[in-house]
């Protein structure tokens, strides 16, 4: 079994007022190229996937695109809150997701 772990995406950071969002989202196609090039079977991504609790749209949108990126590969995520994350936001639709 091939696990990636990953952790620290802080999805909607900006510094200095400068979105972050073009950087993440190459990060997200590079995570996207290696579940695909190894063969991953499982990707942990281990809190702080945005960087507040409440995180902006645009931010919202590139985790759920990655996820379906993800899992369109074959891989299974496992996604666990931190610090900066609000948990009930990351388990929405979680019971849509079970259902399917």
């Amino acid at each position: 079994m091939r696990i990636l772990h990953t952790s620290d995406w802080h999805l909607g950071r900006s510094f200095h007022r400068e979105s972050l969002l073009e950087a993440q989202a190459a990060f997200v196609d590079h995570v996207v190229e290696v579940v695909r090039a190894e063969r991953v079977d499982v990707v942990a991504i281990a809190g702080d996937v945005y960087d507040r609790a409440l995180p902006p749209v645009d931010a919202v949108s590139l985790l759920q695109d990655a996820l379906r990126r993800i899992v369109g590969e074959g891989a299974r995520v496992v996604l666990i809150s931190g610090n900066h994350d609000s948990a009930r936001r990351l388990g929405f639709g979680a019971d849509l997701l079970d259902a399917a």
